[in-house]
C-alpha cells in the first residue's frame, strides 16, 4: 500500500511542475516565467479556507514545454488551450524535415485526459498541428516534439491542407522583415445561434477519448517593431474549407475581441 501511495504522489508531482496558469474567472493569464513577483502579506484573505488545505490545488490547465514551444493543456477537451512558440530567421536556416516523425502521445499529460492516435483513426479529421511543424526546423528534437498530441487538434482536411498552410507561410514571412515573431495558437469553440433563436455551443467528439473538435481556429502575434512598441495581430478562422482566393484580412479580428471569444487574457511576451 505504501509504494502505491508514493507513486501516486510522485505522479501529482509531475503535473503539479507544469502548472502555472492563473485562472479568473473564465480568462487564463499567461504568466512569464521571468516575471518578479511581490512577497504575499500574511493576513489571512477574506476568502481563505477555513481548515488548512492538505492536498494539493486542483488544476484546470498544465503549461507544459517542449522543444520549441510551449502549450497550455485543456484536460477536458483533450486540446491544448493555446501553443506559444518564438519564430526567428535561423530557425528556418537549417535542413530538417519531418520525414521520420510519427505522431505520438504526449508522456507529460496524464493518461487519463490524453488523446492518443486511435482517436483520430476513421474520424474524418485531420490530425492539424497548432504549432506547426516548419516552425520547428532548429532542430530534430524540436521536429520530433512538435508531433505530440499536445500540439495537434482535429482539423478539417481541407482546411489544414489548403488555408491553415496559408496561414502559417503568413506567420512565416513576418520573420524575414522582423528579428522575432512571438506567434499564439489554438482552438476555438464558438456559439452558433440554434432555429430556436436561442445561442449554443455545441462542438463534436471524436474516439474513444472524446476529443473535441473546434469550431474555429486563432492565431494571434506579437511583434516588437522598435523598442518599447508592439504590434498585434489576431485571426479567427472557422474549421472548415476556405477558398483559397479568400483574404486573410477577412479572418481579422482584435485582441480584445480574440480575448473575448476565447477566454484568454494574453499578457504579450514582450512585456
Amino acid at each position: 500500500m505504501m509504494g502505491k501511495k508514493k507513486k501516486k504522489s510522485k505522479k501529482l508531482a509531475k503535473w503539479q511542475i507544469f502548472s502555472l496558469g492563473v485562472f479568473v474567472g473564465l480568462g487564463f493569464y499567461w504568466i512569464p516565467l521571468d516575471q518578479e513577483f511581490t512577497e504575499v502579506s500574511k493576513e489571512k484573505p477574506r476568502w481563505a479556507a477555513t481548515e488548512p488545505i492538505v492536498f494539493p490545488m486542483p488544476t484546470t490547465a498544465a503549461i507544459i514545454n517542449h522543444e520549441g514551444y510551449t502549450l497550455a493543456y485543456d484536460g477536458r477537451t483533450r486540446n491544448a488551450y493555446w501553443v506559444y512558440r518564438k519564430l526567428t530567421p535561423a530557425i528556418f536556416q537549417k535542413e530538417v524535415t519531418r520525414a521520420d516523425c510519427e505522431f505520438k502521445e504526449d508522456p507529460l499529460i496524464p493518461k487519463h485526459i490524453r488523446a492518443t492516435k486511435s482517436d483520430y483513426v476513421g474520424s474524418g479529421f485531420d490530425r492539424g498541428h497548432l504549432g506547426a511543424a516548419a516552425d520547428s526546423a532548429r532542430s530534430e528534437e524540436a521536429m520530433k516534439d512538435s508531433f505530440f498530441l499536445s500540439n495537434i487538434a482535429p482539423q478539417d482536411p481541407q482546411l489544414n491542407r489548403g488555408y491553415w498552410k496559408k496561414i502559417e507561410n503568413h506567420m512565416r514571412a513576418l520573420v524575414k522583415e522582423h528579428e522575432e515573431v512571438h506567434v499564439f495558437t489554438g482552438p476555438l469553440y464558438l456559439q452558433t445561434k440554434g432555429r430556436d433563436g436561442k445561442r449554443h455551443v455545441t462542438y463534436q467528439v471524436i474516439g474513444k477519448g472524446s476529443i473535441a473538435v473546434p469550431t474555429h481556429f486563432f492565431t494571434c502575434t506579437f511583434i516588437e517593431t522598435i523598442p518599447g512598441k508592439v504590434v498585434t495581430s489576431a485571426y479567427i478562422v472557422p474549421n472548415h474549407k476556405i477558398e483559397a482566393k479568400t483574404s486573410l484580412k477577412r479572418f481579422s479580428v482584435s485582441l480584445e475581441e480574440l480575448e473575448k471569444a476565447s477566454g484568454i487574457i494574453f499578457a504579450h511576451p514582450l512585456s
